[in-house]
């Protein structure tokens, strides 16, 4: 689960270092075996951690904070082998914005920024989704091998819906709020949106869903704080992929027809053997370290 140990020494009114805790039983970030630390624990941790800050300062404890900007760039695979540690530091002393920096065995594989804005609840969206009475039917949801999910329950989003030449939507499907308590809601939005960019990727480029996802940058705008009455719906459009390598894809997070948020995602598409072999010199690049 997303727990994390923090050093009281490493600790202060302007910065904190968290270290990135995992567990193999915890169904959002870990819904299939990985051979790395996932990008949403990532992104999780230093959304966790810098609401965690603000209130030991006391600018957050007596109101909800929400994301108003996520900005992250990832420049290498977080390895499950050695520690990882957030490092959050004040843009501004006694703001909100801060700079993220991932760091691990003294080399930082992600890095960014995050801003966070006084909201009427911490929620992105009032209504609820509830578990299914029996004997009725589920909420249609897209295939899971197209988001890279094994359990149907882990899909956030519904089938995709062609809307133009290079543009497709679809509707986000928030788990029950007790499914996930300990995800940051912002954490679901962020998959949502990464799960609506992949399986636009398979579709517009053809991409087969053996291949293996690498995140490279995420950039996460959001309009104003106000929580939506309704779960947004998610509207991708993408450029014509140069090569089948790399591929930048744009979302918008529409709520009844208005423009609350924005995401950039980028990300690089690896074939399951040029994989295993990139894996397998950076476990001997490791080892002669």
């Amino acid at each position: 689960m997303s727990t994390h140990t923090v050093n009281p020494a490493r600790d202060t009114a302007r910065s904190r270092i968290s270290k990135i805790s995992t567990d193999d039983s915890h169904t959002f970030f870990f819904d299939h075996p990985l051979d790395h630390i996932p990008g949403m624990l990532v992104v999780d941790t230093a959304l966790r951690q810098a609401e965690d800050m603000a209130a030991r300062t006391g600018r957050g404890a007596a109101e909800p904070l929400r994301v108003r900007a996520l900005d992250l760039a990832f420049n290498g695979l977080c390895e499950r082998s050695s520690d990882a540690f957030v490092h959050l530091a004040e843009g501004v002393p006694g703001g909100r914005a801060l700079t993220v920096d991932v760091r691990q065995d003294g080399t930082s594989v992600c890095s960014g920024s995050l801003r966070l804005e006084p909201a009427p609840r911490r929620e992105l969206f009032t209504e609820e989704p509830q578990e299914e009475p029996r004997g009725e039917s589920r909420p249609a949801r897209a295939p899971a091998e197209l988001v890279h999910k094994r359990s149907e329950d882990n899909v956030l989003i519904g089938p995709l819906t062609r809307t133009g030449e290079h543009a497709y939507t679809t509707v986000m499907l928030g788990p029950p709020a007790h499914r996930w308590p300990d995800v940051h809601p912002a954490t679901v939005l962020v998959e949502a949106i990464r799960q609506t960019a992949t399986a636009t990727s398979h579709t517009a480029w053809d991409i087969p869903t053996d291949w293996q996802y690498i995140l490279m940058a995420i950039r996460l705008s959001l309009s104003d704080t106000r929580t939506w009455p309704t779960a947004p719906e998610l509207l991708c459009r993408v450029s014509p992929l140069k090569g089948r390598a790399r591929g930048g894809i744009d979302i918008d997070v529409l709520v009844r027809g208005a423009q609350v948020g924005h995401m950039h995602l980028e990300a690089r598409a690896v074939p399951p053997a040029a994989y295993r072999r990139m894996r397998k010199a950076q476990s001997s690049e490791e080892a002669t370290r």
